[in-house]
């Protein structure tokens, strides 16, 4: 029997930009740990790159979002949880590597 839901895909559609979040704070804890074994400089290119990467992943998720809101037709529940979760995704990225930037100077 097929399932015609698509469960799978309305769960990630929301909790996608969590996920990407929750995985470069991990990334930058770990790179982190291991700062005295590469240096501070490599540390913070590391991180900027890994930064990047996720907010221009986040920013692609959190269009997706928008322009599902503004197609017109049935607005429902999960496309506005989409569009926050992006946004709370960004908002978390760049609040993680805000205390690396600033060991810097």
């Amino acid at each position: 029997m097929r399932a015609q839901d698509h469960l799978l895909r309305q769960l990630l559609q929301p909790s996608l930009p969590l996920l990407v979040w929750g995985m470069h704070f991990f990334f930058c804890y770990i790179v982190a740990a291991e700062q005295g074994r590469f240096g501070k400089a490599s540390l913070l290119w590391t991180v900027g790159i890994a930064s990047l990467l996720a907010l221009a992943l986040l920013t692609v998720l959190c269009w997706r979002a928008v322009r599902r809101l503004h197609a017109g037709g049935a607005i429902s529940m999960l496309d506005w949880a989409s569009a926050a979760c992006a946004v709370l995704g960004m908002i978390g990225v760049l609040l993680t590597c805000l205390p690396l930037v600033l060991l810097r100077y």
